[in-house]
């Protein structure tokens, strides 16, 4: 029997990246739900549940370190990497999700998610 592939959220507001990515990951085999901030965002989380976060810092209505806490209260378990190219990351708590420097690539992303403990895709 052949597992579900892994939801995906990301949350970026630069439109073409969001894109790019999502075509990316879905070439990788996931399922992605792409938002533009943090309210859809949490709207999203509500209506499918997700295995998988993928997060911009600088969102128009947000943070992505406060979006973080909100989608860890809806599922304790997710795995969250934030990513962002003005910040260096240091303000991030390391226990809360991992943080990766942009530009990153969503194959180097995929490889962050395997090391996460969660099953993914191959």
């Amino acid at each position: 029997m052949k597992s579900q592939p892994k939801h995906l959220l990301i949350v970026e507001d630069n439109r073409s990246l969001r894109q790019m990515l999502t075509w990316e990951f879905e070439d990788l085999g996931y399922r992605v739900t792409s938002v533009d901030c943090c309210s859809t965002a949490l709207a999203a989380a509500g209506r499918v549940p997700l295995d998988l976060a993928l997060l911009d810092y600088n969102l128009p209505d947000g943070c992505g370190t406060e979006l973080t806490v909100q989608l860890r209260a809806m599922y304790p378990d997710l795995q969250i990497v934030i990513c962002s190219g003005r910040t260096n990351g240091e303000s991030i708590d390391p226990a809360l999700c991992r943080f990766e420097p942009k530009p990153v690539t969503a194959k180097k992303l995929h490889g962050l998610f395997q090391s996460l403990g969660k099953p993914v895709p191959n």
